[in-house]
């Protein structure tokens, strides 16, 4: 081994991943991905995000309040990068109101140090948690676990961390239920989380490999009032491009209903990230696709929209492409045809500019990002003000 002098600093990539819910049925059913995700991906920067939801509700299973997430990656070159997840989620009920919960908070922390260490923290309190026929202390312990005969497996304040030559990992979650018994449409073994954290470092490469990145997402509005965000709804189904790839896996993101009531309605949204490395070489392929589009009480509709953005290199020569298949799409009452040209802009009058196959390429970034429609309103509608910008469907890709 070297001595400490002589051995060279470690370079990290890192992943992290926090939601406030998920639900994984068994044989694929039903899933429901992280809801109010927030993820960061990267290197030898610093990144953060965050993102909220007003509640939801699947069957039986869960029932949430408001719940928020945010995710940060501080990168020093001194100290190292730290992952920071945060969760609240509140009234929570799982099964029926069989487990109940004022209030969930969970914080994991993790730190990559550049001499190769790595330490981490983790904890979630569950503020009035009462689980029906079972006695809990009055502090929930790291890694505490029940039964409920018959029922569930329930796991509270879950914290596990590990390392290896590659890396390290953190997972944590405030509660888990497994299912012992078929709850509705729901089968035995069906896994259920309330605030998961995901977190992954990896030892990367010093110097010439490329870096990637990357996202695709379902929809997203932002309304600005003066220098304040008034109305916000933070993207759906939202998945990210891993800094060192997925190895060539589809990573999946899926959101089986969207509803903001007289705004915007959904169907299913999934969104997919594709992703592969060998030092300079790389590929990304990000897509996203929705069902049953409805903006604005009707105003804009489509069975179903599809975009998809690839990027690829190979040593310095940057490639790109995307693409975008529509289903029945209709604004104002104008059919828009199948292979809508890029960047076609309808000024509709009482509404707004409605953009349809945005698409934009930086070749110097060695980026490419689409947007089936934004919508840019000029009067104010259903609660947004003018400005407000609305988008649907959309996928991107980069590789420094």
């Amino acid at each position: 081994m070297p001595s400490s002098a002589q051995a060279a600093n470690v370079a990290w990539a890192y992943n992290a991943a926090t939601g406030a819910t998920f639900i994984k049925a068994v044989g694929g059913v039903v899933q429901s991905d992280l809801t109010a995700q927030s993820a960061v991906s990267g290197g030898a920067f610093s990144r953060a995000a965050s993102n909220s939801t007003v509640g939801g509700k699947v069957g039986q299973l869960l029932t949430v309040g408001a719940a928020e997430t945010k995710t940060i990656a501080d990168y020093d070159a001194t100290t190292g990068t730290k992952l920071t997840s945060w969760a609240r989620t509140a009234g929570v009920s799982l099964l029926g109101g069989l487990i109940k919960v004022d209030a969930i908070e969970t914080k994991s922390e993790t730190l990559a140090k550049p001499d190769g260490t790595v330490t981490h923290t983790g904890n979630s309190s569950l503020l009035g948690i009462k689980i029906i026929g079972v006695d809990l202390p009055v502090t929930i312990p790291k890694n505490f676990s029940v039964t409920v005969p018959g029922v569930a497996i329930v796991s509270l304040n879950y914290d596990m961390s590990g390392t290896d030559a590659n890396g390290a990992i953190a997972l944590n979650w405030a509660i888990a239920v497994q299912l012992l018994k078929p709850q509705g449409d729901f089968n035995v073994g069906t896994t259920i989380l309330v605030n998961p954290v995901n977190q992954s470092l990896l030892k990367a490469e010093p110097s010439g490999g490329a870096v990637l990145g990357g996202f695709a997402f379902g929809t997203k509005i932002a309304a600005n009032v003066g220098s304040d965000i008034k109305v916000v709804s933070d993207p759906t189904a939202q998945i990210g491009v891993p800094f060192s790839s997925s190895g060539g896996k589809t990573l999946r993101n899926t959101t089986a209903t969207l509803a903001v009531p007289g705004l915007l309605n959904t169907g299913a949204i999934t969104s997919t990230s594709t992703s592969t490395k060998n030092g300079k070489d790389a590929e990304i392929t990000t897509s996203n696709e929705l069902v049953g589009l409805n903006v604005l009480g009707g105003l804009i509709k489509a069975d179903a929209i599809k975009v998809t953005a690839h990027g690829k290199r190979v040593g310095s020569t940057w490639t790109g492409d995307m693409s975008m298949t529509l289903v029945n799409l209709v604004i104002a009452g104008q059919t828009i045809p199948i292979n809508v040209s890029p960047n076609t802009t309808i000024n509709i009058a009482n509404l707004g500019k409605v953009e349809i196959n945005r698409q934009v390429t930086n070749k110097n970034l060695r980026s490419n990002q689409i947007h089936a429609i934004r919508i840019t309103l000029d009067t104010a509608k259903a609660g947004l003000p003018v400005g407000a910008v609305i988008e649907i469907g959309s996928a991107a890709t980069i590789i420094y």
